[in-house]
């Protein structure tokens, strides 16, 4: 394996992989780079959090201004199609009394 112009061997100890152990560490390199960038950016990233737990908590509360208007309207159309159900009701009733009575006149 050849790396920037050295000869490197393709395993180390003849158990480890040379790429693995580069990728190894790389990953540890950049996660210690990031974890430099996210302290350099605490308040930025506290500012944009508290930004966030605003905005979750506006989302709520309109959910939940919502869902009661939406129960109102619910309530709302189930007592008038109550109240229209009986309505009918009583005008079969009549219809059936006044059959009757046409009836018995016969």
């Amino acid at each position: 394996m050849n790396l920037l112009g050295l000869r490197v061997p393709a395993t180390i100890g003849g158990c480890i992989s040379t790429t693995s152990l580069l990728y190894g560490i790389g990953a540890v390199g950049a996660i210690v780079i990031i974890n430099q960038l996210l302290r350099n950016s605490k308040p930025f990233l506290v500012s944009a959090t508290k930004e966030a737990i605003s905005f979750q908590q506006w989302l709520n509360s309109n959910i939940e201004e919502s869902k009661e208007f939406w129960e109102d309207v619910i309530a709302e159309a189930k007592h008038e199609y109550k109240l229209e159900i009986e309505r009918k009701l009583e005008i079969l009733q009549k219809q059936q009394e006044i059959l009757e009575k046409l009836k018995s006149s016969l």
